[in-house]
């Protein structure tokens, strides 16, 4: 089975000491004149440089405290990000109002959000968001829902990009199966992706370009159990509203289609074999 996504070990957070040394050194960059003026003052043996001195150091400590924050906040964002990884749920955020700040942050927007986030195991909450919204992510707002990660207990959220684009319609949705031979499409519909990333969510994949989950075969039956309960067993394809019943299809049909995913590489040959054998025991 193949489908969105890409196998993974979800978040990472890296060292302390890792990630400040990375951040000083980019700081260092940018505030090279404190280092400078240090050298300076001791190359240079000449009276009245002494304020070299006190410049540099002024400016070095300067950097490091600069250092030191933006650490502290950016691994306290990536831990953040982890635990709820870990303990949090997938839920749906209904936008109710959006307002810009007339802020812009790296020339993207920061703009406010006022959002009803409610979900499975999470009680439904009220909140507003301030945010940075992208210009390439804003068109998904227009849809009015979007993917959170929340903590059950505190409240505490954070906006899946990767998961709104998939409730929104911004990027397919499509289910490829080997066991059956067809190719499922939940394009936009929020109510069963929100529990497949819910799923992914537990068995640690992340939900972005394209994923195989035969290794994984038991986030591959509980993915496949939710997308043949909300497509009735069978594919959905342009044209066809959703909840409406599949129509029959004949076995040089599904002979066919079952051929066009061999030589996409969504199915081994073992697969194909198999699948095939089925629809053949059948007719």
């Amino acid at each position: 089975m193949t489908m969105f996504g890409e196998a993974g070990t979800g978040p990472r957070v890296p060292g302390t000491v890792t990630s400040f040394l990375k951040i000083f050194g980019f700081v260092m960059l940018c505030g090279i004149v404190g280092p400078i003026f240090l050298v300076a003052y001791f190359l240079i043996d000449e009276p009245g440089t002494e304020w070299m001195l006190w410049t540099g150091l002024g400016v070095t400590l300067l950097d490091v405290a600069i250092a030191l924050f933006v650490a502290r906040l950016s691994i306290g964002g990536q831990q953040r990000s982890a635990r709820l990884r870990t303990t949090g749920r997938m839920a749906v955020a209904e936008i109710r109002g959006v307002e810009q700040t007339n802020v812009q942050i790296n020339d993207q927007p920061l703009m406010k959000l006022d959002l009803h986030i409610h979900g499975e195991g999470v009680a439904p909450f009220d909140t507003q968001k301030r945010t940075v919204v992208p210009i390439f992510q804003q068109p998904m707002l227009h849809r009015r829902t979007l993917a959170v990660l929340v903590d059950p207990t505190t409240n505490e959220y954070e906006i899946d990009w990767q998961g709104t684009a998939l409730l929104t319609g911004s990027v397919p949705a499509q289910f490829t199966s080997g066991e059956d031979g067809r190719t499922y499409d939940l394009t936009g519909q929020t109510e069963p992706l929100i529990k497949i990333l819910e799923i992914l969510r537990q068995y640690d994949v992340s939900a972005s370009g394209s994923i195989d989950l035969r290794s994984n075969p038991h986030a591959r039956q509980a993915v496949m159990d939710v997308v043949r309960t909300y497509v009735d067993g069978g594919a959905v394809g342009p044209g066809r509203e959703e909840g409406a019943p599949s129509p029959a299809r004949t076995s040089g049909e599904r002979l066919a289609e079952l051929e066009g995913l061999r030589l996409r590489g969504a199915i081994n040959d073992q697969e194909y074999a198999a699948a095939r054998q089925r629809i053949l025991d059948s007719i």
